[in-house]
């Protein structure tokens, strides 16, 4: 396997429940270890995932959320 310097593979998924929403992304430097985080992805019945294949990234969050008061 040929790795490039700083060329990695990350691992974009989220997991939501009635209390909280979390997106992770994950990289990763090697198949091996990607493979793996999958694996546990599919045992914990996440089956949507995105892998993007780089050099290292930075990220910026923009977050928009509506409040209104309940009834």
């Amino acid at each position: 396997m040929l790795i490039i310097a700083d060329e990695r593979f990350y691992l974009i998924y989220q997991e939501a429940s009635d209390e909280e929403c979390l997106l992770t992304i994950q990289p990763y430097s090697d198949e091996t270890a990607l493979g793996e985080a999958i694996q546990e992805l599919q045992m914990k019945q996440v089956e949507e995932y995105t892998i993007i294949k780089g050099r290292k990234m930075t990220a910026t969050l923009r977050l928009t959320v509506e409040l209104t008061e309940s009834v």
